[in-house]
C-alpha cells in the first residue's frame, strides 16, 4: 500500500511554518522559503500594479520603502478573523496562494496529505473556513487537527514525554510571536483551552526598539528619514531580542551588547533591566502606526492600560485556565512549552510558580527550537499512528511471555536467595546460639524432659522479635535489587518497541554502566508494597513455626519434638519395671534422665540434624510465601503494560 507522505502547516498569527514528511516514516523536516529562516512572518503587502509579497520579504519591503509606500498596503495579523471579516479571508487566501507559489516545488498538495493545525478552542465555522480557503489556494481537501495535538506528537516521537504521560494529561503552552495559547489535553482530547490572541512576542521587539532609542536618541531622526523605523522594529530588534533571549538562557548575568543596523548599538543590556521594562510596558508609536495598518483592533488592549505589565498579564492568563474545574479536577503529568516565545527563562519559572502553588509538579518539556515543534508534530501523525498501531499488539502478544520467561524467574531468584540468607540468619542466631548450647548441656549432664522442653521455649520466645529484624534485613535486599531488576527488563523489553520506561512527574535515578536507569515511581511503590507484604508474612510464617501460641511450636514437629519425644520413651522404658506404665507414664516428663540416656537420643549427629531441619523449614516457610507476591507482582506489570497500550490507542487515535 501506498501511503502518501504529508505537508503540515502551523498557520500562525505571526509567523506560519511549514514541515514535510513522509507518511510511513516519522521523519520531519522544515521548509526553508528561500531566506534561511525557519517559516515565515505571517504578512503579505500588496503592491499597486505589481504581485503581492509575503513573508519577512513582505515586512522588509514595506520597512526600506520610501515614495513607493503610498502604494503599499502591508497586512498581518489577519487569521484569526477569517470567520468574520472578508478582508482577513482574502489576505489568508492570498497569502496560501502565495506561499505554495514560492515554495520552490518543496510543497506538492496533489500528492500529499495536507494538514493544517488550529487552535483549540477554534469553532466549527473557523475549521470549515480554514478548510474552504486552503482548498481554494490549491491545497486540496485538508485535515485540520489541533495545534497542541501536534506538539504532544512532536515530543512523544522524540521520547521527551512517554505516551503515558501525554495521554494522562499534558499542558500545551503556545506562546508565540502574536499570540498566547494553553491547552490541557486529555487521552487524546482537548479538555479545555484559553490564552490572549494580543499576548505575544512582537512585544518584546517593540520593548527592545524603545530601549535603543533611549540610548540613542538621534537615531530616530535618522530612521525616519530614511523610513526605517518599521524595518528597525519588526526585522532589526527581532534579531536582537532572540539573540538576547538565546543568552539569558545561557546565563542571566551576563551584560548584552548588539548593533542596531547602522543607526548605532544598544549597550549594557542586562536580564534584571529587561524584567523591569517588560513590567512597566506601553506601545511605542511606531508599534501604534503599524497596528492602526495591520491590526486596529489590538490597539483597544493598550489603550485601556497604562504601564502593562507582561508578566502578570501571561501569568494571570495562565492561572485563568487553571481555575477552571476542566483544568483543576485533572492531573498534569507534564507540560509542553512551544513557540518561540516560550524560550524566555521567565516562561519556565512562571508556570512553575502557578503550578506549585496549586499543588502540582510537573516535568518542562520544550525543544530547541520551539517554533517548529507544531508544524513537524502535525507531519509525523500519520507515521507515528501507524508504528504505534503496531507497537500496541506487539506489546499485548509479548507479555504473557516476557512476564513468564523474564519478570517470574527474577522474582524467583531474589527470593530464593532471601530465603537461604533468612534461614542462614535463623539457624546461626536461634540455633547455633540458643538452642544447640541446650541441647549439648542435656547431652552432657542430663536432666528431666521438661526442663529441656521449657528451656527451648524459653529461648524461641525470646528469639521472636529477632525474626522480625532477620527477615526486614534480607527483605531489604530485595528490596533494594528487585527494582531495579524489573525496570532494567521492562527498560530493555520497550526499547525493543522503540519506547522508553517511564512515567509521569517524578522519577528516581540509579547510575549504571549503560547510564541511567530510570525507576517509575508508581512501579517502585507497587514492588515495595508487594515486598513490604512479603516481609510481614514471612515473619508471621516463621514465628508460627519457632514458636507458635502456646510457645512450642519447634518442640511440637520437627527433630526436636522427635527428640523430646524418643527421650520421654527411653524414660518410660526405664521406669516401667519399678513404676508401671501407669506411673512411668506421670514421671517421664519430670523425671532426672541420667546422661548415658540423653546421649542415646542427643548424638552430635542428631544435633546437626536439628540444625539442617531448622535451617530447611526456615526456607520452605519463606519460600511457601512467593506465590501471591508473583501473583501481585504480575498484575502490578501487566496493569503498567496495559496503561501504555491504552496510551499508544489514544495517540494513534488523537
Amino acid at each position: 500500500m501506498c501511503i502518501k507522505p504529508v505537508i503540515a502547516v502551523d498557520f500562525g498569527t505571526s509567523n506560519t511554518y511549514v514541515a514535510k514528511c513522509p507518511g510511513d516514516q516519522p521523519t520531519p523536516e522544515g521548509i526553508d522559503f528561500g531566506d534561511g529562516r525557519d517559516g515565515l512572518a505571517t504578512a503579505i503587502l500588496y503592491r499597486t500594479k505589481k504581485e503581492p509579497i509575503i513573508g519577512y520579504k513582505a515586512l522588509e519591503e514595506f520597512g526600506d520603502a520610501e515614495e513607493e509606500r503610498l502604494t503599499y498596503t502591508i497586512r498581518t495579523q489577519f487569521k484569526p478573523d477569517i470567520t468574520h471579516s472578508p478582508e482577513a479571508r482574502k489576505n489568508s487566501h492570498d497569502f496560501l496562494v502565495h506561499l505554495l507559489k514560492h515554495s520552490r516545488n518543496t510543497i506538492q498538495p496533489i500528492d500529499s496529505q495536507v494538514i493544517f493545525g488550529v487552535p483549540s478552542e477554534a469553532s466549527v465555522e473557523y475549521r470549515n473556513t480554514l478548510k474552504d480557503l486552503a482548498f481554494k489556494a490549491g491545497f486540496g481537501e485538508i485535515k485540520v487537527i489541533d495545534e497542541p495535538k501536534g506538539a504532544i506528537y512532536f515530543h512523544v516521537q522524540r521520547k521527551d514525554i512517554t505516551p503515558i504521560e501525554a495521554t494522562q494529561g499534558a499542558l500545551v503552552v503556545d506562546f508565540g510571536g502574536g499570540t498566547c495559547d494553553f491547552a490541557l489535553v486529555v487521552k487524546g482530547e482537548v479538555k479545555h483551552s484559553w490564552g490572549d490572541m494580543h499576548l505575544g512576542g512582537r512585544l518584546f521587539d517593540d520593548v527592545f526598539y524603545q530601549w535603543f532609542l533611549e540610548q540613542c536618541p538621534d537615531a530616530l531622526e535618522e530612521m525616519h528619514e530614511e523610513q526605517a523605523e518599521f524595518f528597525t522594529l519588526w526585522y532589526t530588534c527581532r534579531e536582537v531580542k532572540e539573540k538576547f533571549s538565546q543568552k539569558m538562557a545561557i546565563n542571566r548575568t551576563e551584560k548584552f551588547r548588539k548593533k542596531i543596523g547602522d543607526f548605532g548599538r544598544i549597550t549594557d543590556v542586562t536580564w534584571n533591566k529587561f524584567i523591569e521594562r517588560i513590567k512597566i510596558y506601553n506601545p511605542s508609536t511606531t508599534f501604534i502606526e503599524y497596528l492602526k495598518n495591520a491590526n486596529p483592533g489590538a490597539l483597544e488592549r493598550f489603550s485601556q492600560h497604562n504601564n502593562v505589565n507582561i508578566l502578570d498579564w501571561f501569568r494571570q492568563s495562565l492561572r485563568t485556565g487553571l481555575q477552571h474545574e476542566q483544568v483543576s479536577q485533572q492531573q498534569i503529568a507534564c507540560v509542553v512549552l512551544t513557540g518561540g516565545s516560550s524560550s524566555w527563562p521567565f516562561v519556565e519559572d512562571l508556570v512553575q510558580e502557578e503550578l506549585t502553588s496549586i499543588g502540582i509538579t510537573s516535568r518542562l518539556v520544550r525543544s530547541a527550537r520551539p517554533y517548529a515543534t507544531i508544524s513537524q508534530g502535525l507531519a509525523i501523525i500519520p507515521a507515528l499512528q501507524l508504528e504505534y498501531n503496531a507497537i500496541r499488539e506487539q506489546l499485548r502478544t509479548e507479555m504473557p511471555n516476557f512476564i513468564e520467561e523474564k519478570i517470574i524467574p527474577l522474582i524467583e531468584r531474589r527470593i530464593l536467595e532471601a530465603a537461604g540468607r533468612i534461614a542462614a540468619s535463623i539457624t546461626a542466631e536461634l540455633f547455633d546460639q540458643r538452642i544447640k548450647p541446650i541441647l549439648v548441656n542435656f547431652q552432657q549432664n542430663g536432666g528431666a524432659a521438661s526442663e529441656l522442653k521449657l528451656s527451648i521455649t524459653q529461648q524461641s520466645e525470646a528469639f521472636r522479635p529477632q525474626i522480625k529484624i532477620v527477615v526486614e534485613k534480607e527483605i531489604g535486599k530485595v528490596f533494594t535489587a528487585l527494582p531495579f531488576d524489573i525496570v532494567q527488563e521492562m527498560t530493555a523489553w520497550f526499547k525493543q518497541h522503540n519506547l522508553i520506561f517511564k512515567h509521569n512527574t517524578m522519577h528516581m535515578e540509579e547510575a549504571n554502566t549503560d547510564g541511567k536507569i530510570i525507576i517509575p515511581i508508581d512501579v517502585y511503590d507497587k514492588i515495595e508494597t508487594v515486598i513490604a507484604w512479603i516481609s510481614v508474612s514471612i515473619t508471621t510464617a516463621l514465628m508460627s513455626m519457632i514458636s507458635g501460641g502456646a510457645g512450642t511450636a519447634l518442640i511440637a514437629t520437627g527433630p526436636i519434638g522427635l527428640v523430646i519425644g524418643a527421650l520421654i520413651g527411653l524414660v518410660i522404658g526405664s521406669l516401667v519395671v519399678t513404676e508401671g506404665l501407669a506411673g512411668a507414664k506421670r514421671k517421664a516428663e519430670n523425671w532426672n534422665c541420667p546422661a548415658w540416656i540423653m546421649c542415646k537420643v542427643l548424638s552430635n549427629a542428631k544435633i546437626e540434624g536439628i540444625r539442617a531441619d531448622i535451617k530447611q523449614q526456615a526456607k520452605e516457610q519463606t519460600l511457601q510465601q512467593i506465590n501471591n507476591a508473583k501473583r501481585q507482582l504480575k498484575q502490578h506489570i501487566q496493569q503498567y503494560v496495559n496503561l501504555e497500550v491504552e496510551a499508544l490507542s489514544a495517540i494513534s487515535q488523537m
